[in-house]
């Protein structure tokens, strides 16, 4: 997402349109969600320290590539070495993290594991676009190399090199087998990976074009680094939230008042945009309750499954990057071809066509039930 807060920077110095910057987004999404499964089916021998390793130094030579392209065509060459990288970065995370805990704190831990895509949004976002607004984008993808370095060390410190290690590692592609795992019910784990799919593709539809649309009402760069730093701290807090009340309320019925209260803000948005401090509260309160429903989605598939969960966690994972990728695409269309304020009242409608299968939910079976008791 570091490209939505520097857009209009990349867009002047590499004399191409916002949109089509706005494919990069895209790109990554896309090549994350497809190349993720392949590689780590690929790459299931190899012990897991030295193949992160080597993987962030894919990513980190990436992100060189972008920083120092002439061109745009260069730059979507290092986009894609640094998405697939990140791909298997993550997704072997979320993996070694399902081997290494037990089977009743697995969701929980999957969970504490997707937020940290949040709290990166607190920092890496607005730091990045302040970097590109004082420096020049270019060194906001310095900054990303930076930061990975100390992901190598941390990686290299903390995955230990051990017969333990390695037998997780070679687990990995065949977990199912060794821990069980059935889905209970594959018509309501499908309907809560639509509800991934759809709200991210509404969510991006807009905020990949936050940036010009700020801009296009007479606010700043430096403002722009507020609100998505605002979005940041929104997207912790409702990350939080979301899994916490979803336990207390169910899944569908957090999901539904999110949703709800998601498309009331994207229909307001374009009538607060010229203020300041309407137009963070509502960009605020989009972004907590959106970030919220990821953990409830989350909480609805565990329900569904009897046993590890994490072969379906990973087809949320591809669901919601497919859906920023496809968001991306979407967004660009709505901006090129209509106007830049079109994209919130296109991200209301997606967002309403999940509200409708968030309804179509059924009530928490008596088999999850039984399932939950007895863990």
């Amino acid at each position: 997402m570091m490209v939505a807060g520097i857009m209009n920077l990349m867009s002047n110095d590499l004399n191409v349109s916002e949109p089509i910057v706005g494919q990069l987004v895209t790109l990554y999404a896309i090549t994350f969600a497809i190349a993720g499964p392949i590689l780590v089916k690929l790459t299931n021998k190899f012990a897991a320290r030295p193949l992160l390793l080597i993987t962030l130094l894919i990513f980190i030579i990436g992100n060189l590539i972008i920083a120092i392209a002439p061109n745009f065509s260069i730059l979507v060459i290092g986009r894609i070495l640094s998405s697939a990288a990140a791909s298997l970065i993550v997704v072997k995370t979320l993996a070694l993290t399902a081997l290494l805990t037990s089977p009743q704190n697995r969701g929980k831990m999957i969970g504490i594991v997707y937020s940290g895509f949040s709290g990166a949004n607190v920092l890496g976002v607005p730091i990045g676009t302040i970097i590109g607004d004082w420096v020049g984008w270019r060194f906001t993808f310095v900054f990303i190399v930076v930061i990975s370095v100390i992901v190598g060390i941390l990686m290299y410190i903390y995955i230990p090199v051990s017969k333990h290690n390695e037998d997780v590692t070679q687990a990995t592609s065949s977990n199912h087998h060794q821990t069980q795992s059935r889905i209970l019910s594959l018509s309501e784990i499908t309907k809560y990976l639509c509800i991934t799919f759809l709200l991210l593709v509404a969510n991006s539809v807009t905020f990949i074009y936050i940036n010009p649309l700020m801009l296009s009402n007479g606010h700043t760069l430096s403002f722009v680094s507020i609100v998505l730093l605002i979005n940041g701290i929104a997207g912790v807090m409702g990350t939080s939230m979301g899994g916490f009340l979803s336990d207390k309320l169910t899944s569908k019925y957090w999901l539904t008042i999110a949703t709800t209260i998601f498309i009331v803000m994207m229909l307001l948005l374009n009538l607060v945009l010229p203020g300041t401090i309407l137009l963070l509260f509502t960009i605020f309160i989009w972004n907590v309750m959106q970030w919220s429903t990821n953990p409830a989605v989350q909480s609805g598939v565990i329900e569904h499954v009897d046993g590890d969960t994490s072969q379906v966690m990973s087809w949320n994972m591809s669901s919601l990057n497919a859906g920023i990728g496809i968001g991306g695409i979407v967004g660009g269309l709505v901006v090129s071809k209509i106007s830049i304020h079109a994209t919130t009242y296109v991200t209301a409608i997606i967002a309403f066509l999940a509200l409708i299968i968030i309804i179509s939910l059924k009530p928490r079976a008596k088999y999850a039930n039984k399932v939950v008791n007895n863990d």
